[in-house]
């Protein structure tokens, strides 16, 4: 009977230990088929992104436009609590900022569209001092006009030779004042999704006199060699997007009096948040140094910003 009991035992033992060897085999099995399963992923995620980007560089001209639009309408008639008990007054701002590019493995031409323009006009009755006759678009706050053409060689996964001619004004105002600049150098695209950097060693500057409030221009236009400084940024996410440029020149040398300095910057910037369908809520907001618009001004840092309804496409 104990030989039978022992024989059982081992009986026993010898089955627990052939089934963990056979639970460790289908493991390791198993474990072999996943790191497969994963490098094939692998694999084909690295195939998804390089067919992505030959859908990209192949397709021809890729475009986008998104825009703001802000406006109000306020009336008041007889309204005694009000500062003008007879008063209206109304508000229109557009802001536009468009791209179209042209990208493949030999070349690139990026080509980039920034407009502002706001208007804001007041009727008071005589009875609050006087009446406004002027319409709406006769009474412009904002009006900003940024586009610049950037086209270049690649010479490396970053780096690539390339030309810009950019052009900053306004359009009511056009070219009175403004800046004008082509130049020659490198464009840096960094490790950063969306971010192209340009650095143009060589670059003539064109500045573009104002007008004083006679309507006479401040002083005659001028121009400079220098190096023009400009980063692009545009990213858009799940329901939020932001542009920003930010644009510069430098010139390598001073002017003679009365002639101010053509160094200046340029900051400008657009959010945008959408609520339905690709309508909703945009910013848009500058800042401007340019000590040859603003000859004596010890303060010439220009600012503006509006809000409205936004709309991308």
């Amino acid at each position: 009977m104990k030989k039978i009991t022992l024989l059982f035992i081992m009986c026993c033992f010898a089955f627990t230990a052939m089934q963990a060897q056979t639970l460790d085999a289908d493991l390791k099995a198993k474990q072999a088929e996943l790191a497969a399963a994963q490098e094939a992923v692998a694999t084909l995620e690295g195939d998804i992104a390089s067919l992505e980007a030959s859908i990209e560089t192949g397709a021809g001209w890729l475009t986008g436009f998104g825009g703001n639009l802000g406006f109000n309408f306020n009336k008041s008639n007889g309204w005694i609590a009000n500062p003008n008990p007879d008063a209206s007054s109304s508000g229109l701002a557009i802001g536009l900022t468009g791209y179209a590019n042209n990208i493949t493995e030999e070349f690139f031409w990026r080509n980039k569209g920034i407009l502002n323009k706001a208007w804001q006009d007041i009727d008071l009755s005589s009875a609050d001092g006087g009446i406004d006759d002027d319409g709406l678009f006769d009474n412009g706050t904002v009006d900003l006009l940024n586009l610049s053409s950037l086209a270049g060689k690649p010479i490396s996964d970053h780096w690539a030779i390339s030309g810009l001619g950019e052009l900053n004004t306004s359009l009511g105002n056009f070219l009175a004042p403004g800046t004008l600049d082509i130049g020659v150098g490198l464009t840096w695209t960094p490790d950063i999704d969306d971010l192209i950097v340009v650095i143009h060693p060589l670059n003539y500057h064109f500045g573009f006199a104002g007008k004083d409030a006679n309507g006479d221009r401040v002083f005659s236009s001028a121009s400079a060699l220098g190096a023009k400084l400009r980063a692009d940024y545009t990213h858009d996410w799940d329901g939020f997007a932001y542009s920003s440029t930010l644009t510069s020149f430098i010139p390598y040398s001073g002017n003679e009096d009365p002639i101010p300095s053509l160094f200046e910057w340029t900051w400008l910037n657009t959010l945008t948040f959408d609520v339905w369908k690709g309508v909703g809520v945009g910013i848009s907001a500058g800042l401007r140094s340019a000590e040859f618009e603003t000859p004596g001004d010890l303060t010439n840092t220009q600012s503006f910003y509006s809000v409205g309804l936004s709309y991308a496409l």
